[in-house]
């Protein structure tokens, strides 16, 4: 099937008229199979372009209208809303969760430390993916989190003895699930429809987790994701055909997309009462928004005009919590690519693993990559301006694929010339 490219109309591309495009490469591979996409969409300051196919199955093309699952960018933009509670005194940023959840949520190895939304949203709960990741619709969140419940795994969900909370980075989505079941607490509504009123309805954005709110006419523009590979674990094969993982087919408004355990095959989503399980609703990684929805978040950040938060909760959401500490081990960073830290927002070093583009430092935001996606969404908050891209497959395994940074060569690639606009 040929691919088709579309560029947004008047749209700048932060290239020269008739120098060769250098962004061309992302489909072709350029001579390297492990290196082509099937499409890509991005978004910033005097810059809107798409290329490729968004669902192969159809012969749609990429816009920059067009839904993806996000992956952890949702984190981000979860925090936003949280934040809406904290400023209405709803909820703390030192409150103890179990408090709130009506359970006692307490490490294991170090129970006297309470667990709280700064520590959640700065992943330095202590909290963990456990083996039996995630807790699915039909069972209780406190099933993976109170010593012998259901999918308590021995502990699993928390790190170990000598990974301290508070000052040990790790990484965890569980971390947004407790936080999104906090909020439903709070609020006494589910996550999706908390996000819809508190974000996306006062910013008119079109846009939804696991595709709650989210219209027809946008869900007939969805982009599927995928890998040349039947799923993360392999095997790949780079000059294979690509095989869809999510979104190729998308259900019609109203329907909403969850993992269900086997125990609730006929529960209805209606019965699910807020509070109950705060993954349903994906907050760690199920966004459904286009880059153009989440250049408007992105300007939301960089304005810091008290539109929806104030400037002040802005600043709170921008600094560093954790940063890597070179001289002892204090986390693992995500492998590099994360070497500072703040409340549910990553700031970039420029340094190793987290260079994602030549003169980064200082720029916030959050990256993404699930189902075979690499995604991003970015700011420099000193200028105001902000950058957002979604990759939609993976030839190759990420450990394979990475630049000069723990980054794909191909965001290297796709930021950098939009770094340059």
């Amino acid at each position: 099937m040929t691919r088709r490219t579309v560029l947004a109309s008047g749209a700048a591309t932060a290239m020269t008229a008739g120098a060769p495009d250098p962004l061309a490469s992302l489909l072709d591979g350029g001579g390297d199979p492990g290196f082509a996409v099937p499409a890509w969409a991005a978004t910033g300051a005097g810059f809107s372009r798409a290329a490729g196919l968004a669902n192969f199955a159809v012969g749609r093309a990429m816009t920059p209208e067009s839904p993806v699952r996000v992956a952890s960018i949702s984190k981000l933009v979860a925090t936003l809303a949280f934040m809406t509670l904290v400023e209405t005194d709803r909820v703390g940023l030192d409150d103890d969760v179990g408090d709130i959840l009506g359970f006692t949520l307490r490490h294991p190895h170090f129970p006297k430390e309470r667990i709280n939304p700064r520590r959640l949203l700065s992943h330095t709960s202590g909290l963990r993916d456990g083996p039996s990741y995630p807790v699915a619709f039909g069972g209780p969140l406190s099933a993976a989190l109170i010593p012998g419940g259901p999918q308590w795994d021995d502990g699993a969900w928390f790190g170990p003895a000598n990974e301290p909370p508070g000052d040990w980075f790790a990484y965890c989505n569980t971390g947004f699930a407790v936080l999104a079941q906090v909020m439903e607490t709070v609020s006494d509504a589910r996550f999706d429809q908390l996000m819809a009123r508190q974000l996306f309805a006062p910013l008119g954005l079109d846009a939804g987790y696991n595709w709650n709110g989210v219209s027809d006419a946008k869900r007939a523009r969805a982009a599927a994701l995928y890998r040349k590979a039947p799923s993360d674990d392999g095997p790949y094969d780079p000059a294979g055909p690509w095989i869809a993982q999510i979104d190729e087919v998308v259900p019609g408004a109203p329907a909403v997309t969850h993992a269900r355990a086997p125990e609730a095959a006929d529960r209805p989503l209606d019965s699910y009462r807020p509070g109950e399980n705060g993954f349903v609703f994906s907050p760690q990684g199920g966004l459904r928004a286009s880059v153009r929805d989440l250049g408007v978040i992105a300007a939301l950040v960089a304005g810091q005009d008290g539109t929806l938060l104030s400037a002040a909760s802005i600043a709170l959401i921008s600094e560093p919590v954790w940063r890597l500490d070179a001289r002892r081990p204090n986390g693992d960073g995500y492998g590099g690519a994360i070497r500072a830290y703040g409340l549910g927002c990553q700031t970039l070093t420029g340094v190793d693993g987290d260079n994602l583009f030549d003169g980064c430092d200082g720029w916030i935001g959050h990256a993404g990559d699930a189902y075979g996606l690499t995604s991003g969404l970015w700011l420099d908050p000193t200028t105001g301006r902000t950058m957002s891209y979604v990759i939609t497959g993976e030839s190759r395994p990420l450990k394979a694929n990475r630049g000069r940074s723990a980054f794909t060569r191909q965001e290297e690639l796709l930021a950098g010339v939009m770094s340059r606009g």
